[in-house]
């Protein structure tokens, strides 16, 4: 790095890449912090002077490969003024209304309900919540390390099941589809299993995956998954997203317990400034949010399907 740049390590996971403000992004070193990334999982930037613009082509210096939402789990919306950019996210979950959700998060891998999801993301602060809000993260190999050895076991031989319905109305918005046979095309391309109800245009789907797997860099077994996401919602009540194993059977509150203390101990919580964005492998570090009360909270997502790295 140049001389207005310093590379600090953050507790519990990660490095961070501190800039003078002065246009200091000019002296970032990009094989430097590849090399980071792949050996830490997780960088953060701050202190670079970078708007929304200067991040887009900031971070179009190491990945082109954007993806959209379409697929995903919940509705996420371009942001206001680049609609023609589908690839630049809103990490509200407001479903169109005026006020964004500002439940807190478990920490969960980025689509591991479907193939083709993200090997890396970009999150970027454009302004953070007044009090609480921050992004929280995991290193995925730490916590596969910590579990017990029972717990590895049967980990290693059951995989999960994600069971998702959508009702008419919402698979149109999800798979952003007219028609519910396109929906199903999509989603079959995309490694789920599908059952049409075309009685009431209801979408059925099923995707099996396992809870560990390899990262992509640094050959680390990591716990990844969207366990704990979808099981809390399954404890709000909402039915009609449910993971179970592979073979039907309710996965023990005892792991659940298990990963849940493991995390607490291990997670980061990032202290988002303004204008910092972060580098976060997916094949290897969780992600989620504290809950907070600030409407004007504001952080983006760009998620990557692959990198030439």
């Amino acid at each position: 790095m140049g001389s207005g740049v310093k590379v600090q390590p953050l507790e519990k996971l990660g490095v961070m890449l501190l800039g003078n403000g002065n246009g200091s992004a000019a002296e970032v070193d990009r094989e430097q912090v590849i090399d980071l990334f792949k050996t830490y999982g997780l960088v953060l930037f701050r202190n670079l002077g970078l708007d929304l613009d200067g991040f887009n082509r900031f971070t179009a210096g190491f990945s082109s490969d954007y993806m959209s939402y379409k697929g995903g789990g919940y509705v996420r919306g371009t942001i206001k003024g680049r609609e023609a950019d589908e690839t630049l996210l809103s990490t509200r979950y407001d479903y169109g209304r005026e006020k964004q959700d500002t439940f807190g998060l478990p920490l969960h891998g980025e689509m591991y309900y479907v193939d083709h999801r993200p090997v890396m993301l970009w999150f970027y602060c454009e302004r953070p919540a007044d009090k609480d809000g921050e992004t929280t993260v995991c290193d995925g190999s730490q916590v596969y390390d910590a579990l017990s050895a029972e717990t590895k076991d049967l980990l290693g031989r059951k995989r999960l099941k994600y069971m998702r319905q959508y009702l008419d109305g919402e698979w149109q918005v999800i798979y952003q589809a007219d028609k519910i046979e396109d929906a199903q095309a999509f989603a079959e391309s995309n490694g789920l299993k599908v059952r049409v109800d075309h009685a009431t245009k209801t979408l059925h789907t099923e995707y099996v995956i396992a809870a560990v797997m390899k990262s992509r860099w640094g050959d680390r077994t990591a716990y990844i998954n969207n366990l704990l996401p979808v099981l809390w919602q399954e404890s709000m009540g909402r039915k009609t997203s449910i993971v179970r194993f592979e073979d039907g059977s309710i996965v023990p509150q005892s792991i659940v317990d298990e990963v849940a203390a493991i995390q607490a101990r291990l997670i980061y919580p990032i202290p988002w400034q303004k204008q910092d964005f972060v580098m976060v492998d997916n094949t290897r570090v969780a992600h989620g949010r504290r809950a907070f009360e600030d409407q004007e909270r504001s952080v983006h997502l760009r998620m990557v399907r692959s990198v030439p790295f």
